[in-house]
């Protein structure tokens, strides 16, 4: 397990009221699901649908994208920043 920094932003960060925490997770993927258990439906509810995770939200990983279909395979070290980034509109 390593000590991670978790940014969200825009709505994510509004509906959970939080912009920035640290978690202990394995992999990506263990972080979500942290994620989920800390936050509950608000979270879930905005980051995923049919339990995927929204085609138009982007991840990153210090500042890479991360391919959603690779989570678990993704391990983290302790220090690394996971961005959750939703959709941005405006004009």
């Amino acid at each position: 397990m390593s000590q991670i920094k978790v940014q969200l932003y825009s709505t994510l960060r509004e509906k959970v009221g939080k912009g920035k925490i640290s978690i202990d997770a394995r992999n990506i993927k263990d972080a979500l699901k942290k994620l989920e258990n800390k936050f509950g439906d608000k979270f879930r509810e905005e980051l995923y649908e049919k339990g995927r995770i929204k085609n138009y939200y982007i991840l990153l990983l210090n500042g890479r994208v991360i391919d959603v279909k690779a989570l678990s395979q993704i391990k983290l070290s302790p220090g690394d920043v996971l961005h959750i980034i939703p959709p941005v509109a405006g004009g």
